[in-house]
């Protein structure tokens, strides 16, 4: 019996929908070019914006959930039980930095699916995270900008004043920071909990209970970014899901520049890691 007929119409039925790939930022950092081991200063000022970002060396993180969401005729930062597929929810910590990711994969079966469209992705992650890295100018003079300093709830950091351990330009003093993301704009006012750059992603600051956002930096538990797709994705009962969601610290440092090349960097920054979701469905 000639099965070549039944196997390309098995294959023509095969649907595969790689859903999202992409970055999201906590902050609005313009950073334009990437410092390598060949930028000198004086390209890092050239930049319209004095900037660039670097890879962390160590970014560990602590991730507690991912699930998809339907925002179809509502919010996409509603709670409705019914509109939400929970893919994971377990605390997963670990060092995204230099060469390192974490994988955060549920291992999706037939039986686990929750038939229904889904707009959006939903990624939970711990507010508390340490960071390290930076960066040395190529040329004459070298000029670093490392992380520095003992800080919580500080993203930029910019204490220039060298010989207590905590400066940023001296390379000696490079340390692993700890930083507690309880406000996604510190020392500008209040209510900055939620980040909406209108691109199709938001990160939000929630409270213990998962669904209310912060109102003061005090009840900040941890934080959301609720990411939309590119397209819908509809799920049966018999829908092959395969899910991976991988976070990098590429790029996750962001160096500024004074006003001149031999002035140094003012300050140096936690971006964000870089969060890649992709899907695939396939219907049998």
């Amino acid at each position: 019996m000639d099965h070549s007929n039944y196997q390309d119409n098995k294959v023509m039925k095969k649907i595969t929908l790689i859903i999202f790939l992409g970055l999201f930022s906590i902050f609005n950092v313009n950073a334009e070019i990437v410092c390598t081991s060949t930028t000198t200063a004086a390209d890092i000022v050239a930049d319209e914006d004095k900037s660039c970002t670097v890879d962390a060396e160590v970014m560990t993180v602590t991730l507690k959930k991912g699930e998809f969401y339907n925002a179809t005729g509502g919010s996409a930062y509603g709670n409705d039980a019914t509109k939400t597929w929970v893919l994971k929810t377990a605390d997963q910590s670990g060092d995204i930095g230099g060469t390192s990711s974490i994988n955060y994969v549920p291992q999706v079966t037939k039986s686990m699916n929750k038939p229904g469209t889904y707009t959006h992705f939903r990624g939970y992650l711990d507010k508390d995270i340490v960071v390290k890295g930076g960066f040395t100018t190529a040329g004459s003079p070298t000029l670093s900008c490392v992380t520095a300093g003992a800080t919580s709830n500080v993203f930029g950091m910019s204490d220039t004043s060298c010989g207590d351990g905590t400066c940023i330009t001296d390379v000696n003093d490079k340390a692993e920071v700890s930083i507690s993301m309880t406000d996604l704009n510190p020392g500008q006012g209040s209510g900055n909990y939620l980040y909406d750059p209108g691109s199709g992603y938001v990160v939000e600051l929630l409270q213990s209970d998962g669904e209310t956002r912060a109102t003061a930096s005090g009840n900040v538990d941890h934080l959301r970014a609720v990411i939309e797709l590119s397209s819908p994705i509809t799920v049966t009962e018999n829908s092959i899901v395969s899910i991976d969601m991988v976070f990098k610290a590429t790029n996750a440092l962001a160096i500024e520049w004074n006003n001149s090349a031999a002035d140094g960097c003012q300050s140096i920054s936690n971006v964000a890691p870089v969060f890649t979701v992709t899907v695939t469905v396939t219907e049998p």
